[in-house]
């Protein structure tokens, strides 16, 4: 291949890349705006800035779109959380989970939203994976925590609604954010309303626990 082939096709990925950025970033914040069935494909074309043609240009259809937003979301979730290290011990992997996902909240409000709305709607894409990724996760996450449980460092909890309940005290700052700011009577959430979550939410669930603060 010629350096002039090459350097073109790299242009090529790279416009793609950058294109299919735009669209995805579009199209999360029209889903977590409009809902899941009420977006079309022209709303999000004209939140991304593009003709309809180009969005179907890189996605055949809604479906696909929606499936290659979640995906990202999903990838975010595994990826921005730390995994439980027994020799961290468990004060330092719950209060760390707490303020990753409570920062997740903070930082991505409308993918928790389009991601919530997958799961009320029980869309397959979304089924699936967690199946397939999440049951595997929390498996070794749950071998950690016996562990600690084995060896005193904590009480004998419930794994499976130990983070049933992580997930949803930390991820309601982002899907039901218009509820806390009315019962907070805070036009937005500031950083001291996150930090006060996390602080919060730490301490009962180390106490539930028997993790000494």
């Amino acid at each position: 291949m010629s350096e002039e082939k090459r350097a073109k096709d790299q242009l090529k990925a790279h416009i793609r890349a950058q294109n299919e950025q735009l669209i995805l970033e579009a199209a999360e914040r029209v889903f977590a705006r409009q809902g899941l069935t009420k977006t079309t494909t022209q709303m999000i074309a004209d939140e991304a800035g593009l003709p309809k043609a180009n969005i179907h240009y890189y996605f055949r259809s809604k479906k696909d779109l929606l499936e290659a937003v979640l995906g990202r979301i999903l990838t975010l979730w595994l990826n921005s959380v730390s995994q439980f290290k027994y020799e961290d011990g468990p004060k330092v992997c719950l209060t760390r989970y707490i303020s990753e996902k409570i920062e997740q909240s903070q930082n991505h409000v409308n993918a928790s939203k389009v991601f919530a709305m997958a799961l009320i709607g029980e869309e397959p894409y979304v089924l699936e994976y967690l199946r397939e990724y999440f049951v595997g996760e929390l498996q070794k996450e749950r071998l950690t925590i016996e562990r600690w449980v084995d060896d005193g460092l904590m009480k004998s909890v419930p794994v499976e609604h130990l983070f049933i309940s992580l997930w949803a005290m930390t991820q309601t700052y982002a899907d039901f954010d218009a509820q806390v700011k009315i019962l907070l009577r805070a036009p937005q959430l500031d950083d001291e309303t996150y930090d006060d979550a996390k602080s919060f939410i730490t301490r009962m669930v180390l106490a539930v626990c028997g993790i000494e603060e």
